[in-house]
Order: structure tokens, then sequence, then C-alpha cells
């Protein structure tokens, strides 16, 4: 499969929906690792899994969230509990990444031997813009409150101060 300049007309239809094929899969994809790795965490319990799992997503491809409230159980005090916690949980990233690429890959195989340098960058735009819907649309659904009970995060990898768990 070779880049030329072919101008052969773009089927916005096939664009469309391999755009959405490709973004619909790398997210379940990512959602389906994040919500498996909160459960295989335990944070399920100590928490909503599905904005948990709207958060981590969001994490994954390089939002952040904000703690607000009594955040000493991760054993920040002060000025530093209102930052942000900026992690990137990698293995959801990567799936996301993998799938993405993969499905448009396989939607330019139907498109013919020689792909036009104007179909593909309408595939590439197309794929771009809804994927950053998507994210939007997420960051949005993990915009909720959610309680995490410290004393049942103890037991994961000590996040609680034990000076602060006898107090």
């Amino acid at each position: 499969m070779t880049a030329g300049t072919t101008t052969a007309r773009i089927r916005w239809g096939d664009v469309l929906l391999s755009a959405v094929a490709a973004v619909s899969w790398a997210f379940l994809a990512m959602a389906g690792v994040a919500a498996l790795g909160l459960h295989l965490l335990g944070a399920d319990s100590a928490a909503s899994l599905g904005p948990l799992t709207a958060a981590a997503v969001v994490l994954a491809v390089g939002g952040s969230v904000t703690p607000s409230g009594d955040v000493s159980a991760f054993g920040l005090e002060g000025q530093a509990a209102e930052s942000a916690v900026d992690i990137a949980p990698l293995g959801v990233g990567l799936v996301g990444a993998l799938v993405l690429g993969w499905v448009f890959a396989r939607s330019l195989r139907r498109v013919g031997e020689t792909v036009g340098w104007g179909e593909l960058a309408a595939r590439t735009g197309v794929l771009a813009g809804l994927f950053v819907a998507l994210l939007a649309f997420l960051a949005w659904a993990g915009h909720d409150s959610v309680t995490i009970d410290g004393k049942t995060l103890a037991g994961l990898g000590g996040l609680v101060d034990p000076a602060q768990r006898a107090g």
C-alpha cells in the first residue's frame, strides 16, 4: 500500500465509518484494561468503578485528576494537596494506541492498492477529530466526585501513613 497522487473521489461515508470503528474499538479496549486494572487493585470497593475508569482513560491520554477535600490519606499535606495528580497508566494508553493503529491500518486495505494524499489526510483528520471529541466526552463523564476511603486503601502498598492510621 503506497501513497499516491490519484484523483479518486473521497468516499466520506467510508471515511467516517472507519474513524468511528477505530476510535470506538480503541476506547473500548482502553476502558476494559483500565476497569480490569482498577478492579485488580481493589479500587472498585473503595469508589465507583465507572468514573474511576473514565478518569483512568483520560489520564492515559495526558489528562490530570485534581484531588479535593481531605487527601491526607495519600500522604499529601497542605499546599501539596491542592495540586493535580498527574500519573499516566501507560498500559491503558499503549493498548488504545495499538488498537487504534491496527483498526485504522486495516481500514486502509479496503481503499485500494494506492491511497491518495487527500484521502489519507481526510481519514487522519476525521480520526483525530473524533478521538478528541470522544475524549472530551470521557473527561466530562469522569468529572465526578469520587469518595475514596483511605482506610480501605491501607493494604495497597502502604499508601496511608502509619502515624495517620492511629489517629
